[in-house]
């Protein structure tokens, strides 16, 4: 799987919750309401200097999968349904802290690699500097946030949870039951959940496991086959011995990590990579294929995909009407029952 945005994971209240984008990469950016519009593939290799920019590329099964906005539409409702549900329970949960964004502007910026050579030529295979610190602030401030209670875990997701913090539970919640009221399935989440029609924010298992293997099925077609050797030629002309391009972006030497530094080596490998990735073209020529991947999986599994955009529409529909009913953001207090 391609490293892409190096994102850290987060343990908050609703850590539970947190569920996977569609795709093998996590995205960071906004986008439009609504279906995903398809678009021919990316220029053929001849023309590649007009699609420079991955971020504006899509594939085909974008439009089975919610958007960003969408996306946030979607936990935007299950966050206020569970805080709705936690207040009839005599529980105030705080908001969902919201880190800012890092990595590539959307699922498809990195998707094939690196391609900004004023980045790539700072930071070599890494995020933008300004970017990780304020994200790395972020994790930090939302750490020191208190953890809830073993009986509010239990309260948010029924029994669901991991057994030591079951264990940690009072009896009586453990047995069902938060200040004298029946904890619903799955809990307040699970409640949440079944309102929406969704348990994965509108990302169908289907479209995420078709998302997933399009990528790596698409790496092993002949075109592409063909680009990487000539891409590895190229690299081997510099000094360099990788394989493929995704080699030298997962170079151990170049894994992030909270010490890590970027050297002379990444910046000068990273700029010959994608001096390399450039004259072959191999970005366009990658999602080319992918697009024909995709393509070729939506006409084997037409009818469950439509089935699955009908399910996303419904869910965002809900979502839209339980957004409107519960009118602007309200400043929330700190949530009840936590502990440092």
């Amino acid at each position: 799987m391609q490293r892409s945005h190096r994102r850290a994971g987060l343990s908050v209240a609703l850590a539970f919750a947190a569920v996977w984008a569609a795709g093998c990469t996590a995205g960071s950016a906004g986008g439009g309401a609504g279906p995903a519009v398809s678009r021919p593939a990316s220029p053929p290799p001849s023309d590649a200097g007009s699609a420079a920019d991955p971020a504006t590329w899509e594939l085909p099964l974008m439009r089975y999968a919610p958007t960003p906005a969408e996306e946030r539409t979607l936990a935007r409702a299950e966050e206020g349904l569970v805080q709705q549900c936690a207040a009839g329970f005599g529980v105030r949960l705080p908001p969902e802290p919201e880190l800012p964004p890092i990595g590539g502007r959307n699922l498809m910026d990195w998707r094939y690699g690196i391609h900004d050579p004023a980045l790539t030529s700072l930071r070599g295979y890494q995020t933008d500097a300004a970017q990780q610190a304020r994200y790395d602030a972020s994790l930090r401030e939302a750490s020191r946030t208190p953890r809830s209670a073993p009986d509010t875990d239990v309260l948010l997701m029924g029994r669901d949870i991991p057994p030591d913090l079951l264990a940690r539970a009072s009896p009586g919640v453990r047995d069902g039951v938060f200040a004298g009221k029946t904890i619903p399935q799955g809990g307040c989440v699970g409640e949440a959940r079944r309102t929406l029609y969704t348990s994965t924010r509108g990302v169908s298992p289907l479209v995420r496991q078709l998302s997933s293997d399009s990528y790596p099925k698409s790496a092993e077609t002949p075109e592409v086959r063909a680009v990487f050797e000539r891409w590895s030629r190229c690299m081997a002309e510099k000094g360099f011995t990788y394989a493929k391009p995704m080699d030298a972006n997962d170079d151990p030497r170049f894994r992030p990590r909270p010490d890590h530094t970027v050297t002379s080596l990444e910046t000068t490998t990273a700029l010959a990579d994608l001096g390399c990735r450039t004259a072959g073209h191999v970005a366009e020529t990658w999602h080319a294929a992918e697009v024909r991947v995709q393509q070729e999986s939506i006409a084997g599994h037409s009818g469950a995909l439509d089935a699955d955009r009908q399910a996303l529409d419904r869910s965002l529909a809900v979502a839209a009407q339980v957004l409107a009913a519960a009118g602007p953001p309200q400043p929330s207090a700190p949530a009840a029952g936590a502990r440092g």
